[in-house]
């Protein structure tokens, strides 16, 4: 009798999602699944051999990754960072000193806009100034952000919170300290952030 016999790997997923595709170079769909190997006889899997690691696969370009992959942020993700971390810098700035100026809480309010919250207004502002309770709260979305911006991507949002801090008047302490807080958890050096700093000062009307 002739015995068709051969090897079959079965893959069983585990978990699925969006992450952000080394190959595609874009946000894309997920599995996550392992993979089985098991004897095949006639057709049918009978008896299981082996068992691979766990791999993150790619729904447009089918090319299997570790799973690691999913520790990067999406492109989506880095959106919503970016725009929290501006939105907490812009109200930082104006709780360290210019919280009553009109200038500075318009400069707060065109920072958030110009990072795509179209809708921010002086009453969400009042809501966010409210719900400040210091400078830590921008702590775990700094740091989440820093290890995928270039150094001028870092510079250019402590010059955010430059730019709120000086529309009514010279740095005072208290936003020096602030300032300088952020470019430090941003991975910035104290003299990337002085540089900053003064160049932010150079370019307000005298």
């Amino acid at each position: 009798m002739v015995v068709i016999v051969g090897v079959r790997t079965l893959r069983t997923v585990l978990d699925d999602g969006e992450f952000f595709c080394p190959e595609c170079g874009g946000d894309r769909r997920y599995q996550y699944g392992v993979g089985r190997r098991f004897l095949v006889v006639f057709g049918i899997s009978v008896l299981p051999l082996s068992c691979s690691a766990g791999s993150v696969e790619c729904a447009v370009c089918r090319v299997a990754f570790d799973r690691t992959v999913l520790e990067v942020p999406t492109g989506r993700r880095l959106t919503v960072l970016l725009r929290d971390v501006t939105r907490a810098l812009a109200v930082g700035a104006l709780v360290a000193g210019g919280e009553s100026s009109p200038a500075a809480r318009a400069a707060a309010i065109a920072a958030v806009r110009e990072v795509g919250v179209l809708a921010y207004t002086d009453e969400l502002l009042g809501a966010d100034l409210y719900a400040h309770i210091g400078d830590d709260d921008a702590a775990e979305a700094l740091a989440a952000l820093a290890d995928h911006l270039a150094p001028e991507g870092r510079a250019r949002l402590v010059a955010v919170g430059a730019r709120v801090a000086l529309a009514d008047g010279p740095y005072r302490t208290l936003e020096l300290d602030m300032l300088l807080s952020a470019g430090a958890r941003l991975g910035l050096t104290r003299d990337e952030v002085d540089r900053v700093l003064d160049e932010a000062a150079g370019h307000m009307p005298l």
